[in-house]
């Protein structure tokens, strides 16, 4: 079973709402309702009755669901006791966005959970390259979906998701909640077939001139008067995780990939950037 859905249910019964449970787990009233609905189509009998308590299925479930979740929860400690015990070095390296977006709240995560390593990072547009000649444990970029992996790479998906628009926040298109290829055809995009402008702040900082749009990460770091906007059938990119295949999975990388899956699942996509632009009737 989901240990999510479990989790969620033993706080509905705790807290006796949905909206409680839900400012409990920091979750929304309506995911409260979908993990429990997902639940009780997993279990195939009814959990709660028509006043949120526990059926009499729902008290068995619950009497399992807490050692369950309280088992859980002694195996973290333990494993986060061992990591501390037995990581004295971990290596990091990181690609120049994720460097800025991720790598900062992942590594608070990792001196609390690792408070006697030494932490090692580097920001590195070749990190994949320091991944490969082992100068780094664990490395962090972005590339495209779907591309082929590297044999000596053990490589983690850590987020998938469409490219988006970055614009001058001045564009007219800037109003528009969402973009397509057909409203952006006659404006250029920087960084396209017809450019030599390659690097990410450059194609930013072309955009921000109002030189045209740019495809990038929603994990990019926006510069001053650029705004990000999602684009219909938009290519995907995902940001990767690898360590080098010849080495044995240690607790240290074990705990930053958790870390980094932790931090990147938190990540805002391009909707947190949008600005409603309101125009005149």
């Amino acid at each position: 079973m989901n240990l999510t859905r479990l989790e969620t249910f033993v706080e509905v019964v705790r807290c006796g709402t949905f909206a409680r449970a839900a400012e409990a787990l920091s979750f929304t009233p309506s995911a409260v309702s979908q993990q429990m609905a997902k639940l009780e189509a997993e279990v195939g009998v009814p959990l709660l009755d028509g006043s949120r308590r526990p059926t009499e299925a729902g008290r068995l479930l619950h009497e399992h669901a807490v050692g369950i979740l309280a088992a859980v929860a002694r195996a973290r400690a333990g494993l986060e006791v061992l990591q501390a015990d037995q990581v004295k070095r971990l290596r990091l390296a990181a690609c120049p966005q994720a460097a800025a977006a991720v790598l900062p709240r992942a590594l608070r995560i990792l001196r609390r959970r690792l408070p006697g390593a030494e932490l090692i990072v580097e920001e590195d547009a070749a990190v994949r390259a320091a991944v490969l000649e082992g100068r780094v444990d664990i490395g962090v970029w972005a590339a495209p979906a779907g591309r082929d992996e590297d044999p000596a790479i053990v490589e983690t998906v850590l987020v998938r998701e469409p490219l988006a628009v970055a614009i001058a926040a001045d564009h007219p298109l800037a109003r528009f909640d969402c973009l397509d290829d057909a409203m952006l055809a006659a404006t250029p995009r920087v960084g396209g077939p017809q450019s030599r402008v390659t690097s990410l702040p450059a194609q930013l900082a072309m955009a921000a001139a109002g030189e045209g749009y740019a495809l990038v990460p929603a994990l990019a770091t926006m510069p001053g008067g650029v705004v990000l906007r999602p684009l219909s059938g938009a290519p995907e990119w995902e940001l990767r995780a690898g360590r080098p295949a010849r080495e044995v999975l240690s607790m240290g990388t074990l705990a930053a990939l958790d870390a980094l899956r932790k931090v990147s699942a938190g990540r805002p996509g391009p909707a947190a950037h949008k600005i409603t632009v309101k125009t005149s009737a």
